[in-house]
């Protein structure tokens, strides 16, 4: 789903475990059970991840992927243990609106901006659709 001139940043695609898009991100069925929204601007909302394999390192290798790919990766409502994972990764917690699946602000987990980290060569979610 490569970005097209002029596309809406709010666009936004929700992916699953065990589908081709999510397989593209590595959000495998094999390993995770689970949903995202993954939006235009790059920005990878994370509402639901579950490790079929406990204390494996699969959902460290997944955030590590995505932030290396180019990512803005948002953790929505973590738990405990997920929260101790993205501190490894400098993530802070903030409050979002996300009007589409809650009537208040939530908990959301993510890194501080970097502008240098937005500046990419191709949009990763070029990859998305590559099959």
């Amino acid at each position: 789903m490569p970005r097209k001139k002029g596309g809406d940043p709010m666009t936004k695609k929700r992916i699953e475990t065990g589908t081709c898009e999510g397989d593209a991100l590595g959000f495998c069925a094999d390993l995770f059970s689970g949903w995202l929204e993954l939006y235009e601007d790059c920005r990878l909302y994370l509402y639901c991840l579950i490790s079929l394999y406990k204390n494996e390192g699969n959902t460290q290798n997944l955030i590590r992927r995505w932030i290396s790919d180019g990512y803005d990766v948002r953790i929505v409502k973590p738990s405990t243990v997920m929260q101790h994972i993205l501190c490894k990764f400098s993530f802070e917690q903030f409050h979002e609106y996300l009007p589409d699946h809650y009537d208040d602000e939530v908990e959301v987990w993510r890194r501080r901006f970097i502008p240098y980290a937005t500046k990419y060569i191709s949009h990763p979610a070029s990859r998305v659709d590559s099959g």
